[in-house]
C-alpha cells in the first residue's frame, strides 16, 4: 500500500547488523522506524526484507541519506501485508539508510539487511606503542581496524580510547581480528572512555577493532605496554672480543664494530650455502628440517630449490638484505654473508623481491603475519627483530674499506632505494625495540659463527643500535 502523505518526524536510528534480523517490531499506524547499514566496497547481493507479524509496514531505502515516504528514495516496498523486500544486486559502498512505516498498525515484524562479502581485507593500521592516534571516526555499524605488534616478554599491555563524540566500542584479540562475538576484551561501556588491559600479554599481534555503537568522531586510541629488557650483552665473550668497541661512541664506535665483524670472516661459495643454512636454521625439534623466515613452516632440508626447482613451496636462499642492492655477484662476500641468508619458501621469496622494509601492505595469504606493497615488506612479528639486526649488521660490515668487492651499503630513511641503500631506517630500529633479541637468534648466531667465523654485534650487544642507527627515530 502506499504510504501515508503526511510522515512523523525521523525518530532515532538503530544500526543493522549484516544478516542479524531484528526483530519483535511494532507501530502505530503512521509511525516510522529507522535503520542503517554500511555496505563496504566489493559487496553485492545487498537485501533489506520485512516478513511476520500483522498489520501492514512499508519498506523504504536509500543509499547516503536519510530514507523518507516520498519518491526520493531508492527503493520502496508497498504491498498490503508485511513482506517486503529492497534488493540491490551490485550496491555502491556507502551508508544505507531503511525506514519502515506503519500503512496500519503492526507488530511482531522482522527485519534484516544482508549482503554478500567481497573478498578484500579491512584496512588494518599499524600501532606504534605508546603512540596516539587521533581523530578516528565512523559511521553506525562501520568498523575501524588496528594491530599492535607484542614482543616476548613484555607486560602491561593497555589499549585505551578516550575523547570524541558518539559512540565507538572497543574490542581486543590476540592472533587474530576481532568481531562481535570473538574478542578477549571488550569493556563495553557508555562513552568513549574505554580500557583494556593484558598483564602478561602474548608474544604475537594484537588485534583491535572500533566498532560504531553510534556514528562517533574525534576519538584517540593509544595502544603501549612496558618494554621487555634490552640492551646488555648476550654473549659471555664480550668483554674480550668487543674490548676496542666498549665505550666509544659515533664514528670511533662504528669503525671499531666494522673491525670486530669483519674478523674471523671466511668466505663461502655460494654453493656451499645450502649445506650452512641447513644447520643454522635447523628445526631444534625436528633436526631433519629447517625453519622457513617468512612462512615459520618447518621443511624437510632436502625439499630445496637445489632438487626441486619448478616447486614454488619449495625452500631458496634468501637475501635479507637483497643482492641487488650493492653485491649482485657470487664473488662478492656479502652475495653469500649467512648472517643474512635465511631459508625462504620460493613463493613468498618472489613475493617479497627486492623491497625495502617497512610497515602495512595487504597479507600475503601463503605467509599470515606478512604484508607487502608495491614498494615494501612487512615479515611476521616473531622474525621483525631478527630482520633489523641483521640489516644493521650488513651497514657496518661492508663500508666499502676493505677487499671484500662490497661497497658501501648504508640504511636509508625511505622506501623505493637502489644501488647500496635499503630502507627504512626507523621502522628496523622499531622492529628491533619490539622484537629483542630471543634464545633462538643466539642459537643461530653461534652456528653461524662456528661455519663463517665472524660476529654480528648487534646480536651480541643490542644497544649498540640505538647509539648507532635510532637518532632521529621516535
Amino acid at each position: 500500500m502506499s504510504a501515508l502523505s503526511a510522515a512523523p518526524a525521523v525518530q532515532a536510528q538503530t544500526a543493522l547488523t549484516k544478516g542479524v534480523a531484528v526483530t519483535s517490531l511494532a507501530g502505530a499506524v503512521g509511525t516510522t522506524r529507522d535503520f542503517t547499514l554500511v555496505v563496504p566496497s566489493g559487496a553485492t547481493q545487498l537485501s533489506f526484507a520485512l516478513s511476520g507479524g500483522s498489520g501492514d509496514a512499508d519498506l523504504y531505502v536509500r543509499r547516503g541519506a536519510q530514507a523518507t515516504s516520498s519518491s526520493s528514495n531508492d527503493c520502496a516496498s508497498e504491498s498490503a501485508t508485511n513482506a517486503e523486500t529492497c534488493s540491490f544486486a551490485s550496491p555502491t559502498a556507502a551508508t544505507y539508510y531503511v525506514r519502515v512505516q506503519a500503512y496500519r498498525a503492526y507488530s511482531g515484524v522482522s527485519l534484516v539487511g544482508n549482503y554478500t562479502a567481497g573478498g578484500g581485507t579491512p584496512a588494518t593500521v599499524t600501532l606504534q606503542p605508546g603512540v596516539p592516534v587521533s581523530g578516528q571516526g565512523a559511521v553506525a555499524g562501520a568498523w575501524l581496524r588496528f594491530r599492535l605488534d607484542v614482543p616476548s616478554g613484555a607486560t602491561n599491555l593497555t589499549v585505551r580510547t578516550s575523547g570524541g563524540t558518539g559512540a565507538a566500542d572497543l574490542y581486543v584479540r590476540a592472533g587474530a581480528e576481532p568481531s562481535a562475538s570473538a574478542f578477549d576484551c571488550r569493556p563495553l561501556v557508555v562513552g568513549n572512555e574505554e580500557t583494556c588491559t593484558f598483564a602478561q600479554p602474548q608474544a604475537t599481534s594484537y588485534y583491535i577493532g572500533l566498532y560504531g555503537y553510534q556514528a562517533f568522531a574525534g576519538v584517540t586510541l593509544t595502544a603501549s605496554f612496558t618494554q621487555p629488557p634490552t640492551g646488555g650483552a648476550t654473549w659471555p665473550g664480550f668483554d674480550a672480543y668487543y674490548v676496542n668497541a666498549i665505550g666509544k661512541t659515533g664514528v670511533a664506535l662504528r669503525s671499531a664494530l666494522n673491525t670486530a665483524a669483519a674478523h674471523g670472516h671466511v668466505r663461502m661459495s655460494y654453493s656451499a650455502v645450502w649445506d650452512a643454512l641447513k644447520y643454522t636454521d635447523e628445526d631444534p625439534a625436528n633436526t631433519a628440517n629447517v625453519i622457513l623466515i617468512y612462512t615459520g613452516r618447518s621443511q624437510a632440508k632436502t625439499y630445496n630449490a637445489s632438487t626441486n626447482s619448478s616447486d614454488p613451496d619449495a625452500w631458496n636462499r634468501e637475501h635479507v638484505w637483497a643482492k641487488s642492492h650493492g653485491f649482485p655477484d657470487e664473488g662478492q662476500w656479502a652475495h653469500t654473508d649467512i648472517h643474512h641468508l635465511r631459508p625462504a619458501d620460493v613463493s613468498v621469496n618472489s613475493t617479497r623481491g627486492n623491497k625495502d622494509f617497512d610497515w602495512g601492505g595487504s597479507p600475503i595469504a601463503e605467509a599470515p603475519g606478512n604484508l607487502t606493497d608495491a614498494d615494501s615488506f612487512e615479515p611476521r612479528a616473531a622474525v621483525k627483530g631478527d630482520v633489523a639486526r641483521m640489516m644493521f649488521y650488513m651497514a657496518i660490515r661492508y663500508e666499502g674499506n676493505d677487499a671484500t668487492g662490497v661497497g658501501n651499503l648504508e640504511l636509508a630513511d625511505n622506501v623505493g632505494t637502489s644501488g647500496n641503500l635499503f630502507g627504512k631506517r626507523c621502522t628496523l630500529v622499531a622492529w628491533h625495540r619490539a622484537d629483542p633479541v630471543s634464545a633462538d637468534e643466539i642459537r643461530r648466531h653461534g652456528r653461524i659463527v662456528e661455519r663463517q667465523g665472524n660476529r654480528n654485534p648487534f646480536v651480541d650487544y643490542p644497544a649498540w643500535a640505538e647509539e648507532l642507527f635510532a637518532s632521529g627515530c621516535p
